[in-house]
């Protein structure tokens, strides 16, 4: 299960920076226009992350898990959880490698057949969002102006993502809605838009004597 929350969050990192680069106030801009925002000017970002499973029901099933993510268009990002139990996702633009420490295990997997037609690509892609995403806007609520992302091309991971933006135009909290009913909860802090992001952030180098499985694919 802590594998599964963890992958899966971690190729819609992309959405999971939606912060508002310019000082708008969110009662004057649309959900829908903060993300489009996002998708023009975000080139980069980092911060830390706090994410809860639930069941259909509303009960817990795993988490909170803390930890950190980075990320650099196009194509690279780091996912690391750092309690209760370390693990680490990082992509070079080419590679996403999976490192689980408790396993010893690094699963290698190419970055196009792990992303394509997902939610993730949003991180990876320019151009016009509504060409990939039917997007809607939700009422507020929480204190937040809410726009739901439901991708055009069927995702096996997510039905629909809904994003919370505060009253600065800052996307603080989403809600990740698989097909089995469960939603993943994610609050976000600390975050930093377009700063100075070291390449080292987004380099993995595996651990010596590491089980390593590659995609049969690749």
């Amino acid at each position: 299960m802590k594998r599964r929350v963890l992958i899966q969050t971690a190729v819609t990192v992309g959405l999971g920076s939606l912060m508002g680069v310019r000082a708008v106030l969110a009662k004057d801009v649309s959900g829908i226009e903060l993300l489009k925002r996002y998708v023009k000017e975000v080139e980069r970002a980092e911060g830390g992350f706090e994410q809860v499973m639930y069941d259909k029901s509303g009960k817990k099933v795993d988490g909170p898990l803390r930890g950190m993510f980075a990320f650099q268009r196009p194509g690279r990002f780091v996912w690391e959880v750092k309690t209760p139990y370390p693990q680490k996702i990082v992509s070079d633009s080419k590679t996403i490698y999976i490192w689980d420490p408790d396993l010893n295990q690094v699963t290698v997997k190419g970055l196009t057949s792990a992303v394509s037609s997902t939610p993730a690509s949003i991180l990876f892609e320019k151009g016009d969002v509504e060409k990939t995403f039917s997007l809607e806007e939700l009422p507020a609520e929480e204190g937040c102006r809410w726009v739901r992302a439901r991708p055009k091309t069927e995702d096996l991971t997510y039905a629909f993502i809904d994003l919370g933006f505060d009253a600065r135009g800052y996307a603080t909290d989403m809600k990740l809605h698989d097909h089995f009913g469960q939603t993943t909860v994610i609050k976000l802090s600390g975050i930093v838009i377009n700063g100075i992001l070291p390449d080292r952030h987004f380099e993995f180098v595996i651990p010596q004597g590491a089980d390593v499985l590659r995609d049969n694919n690749e």
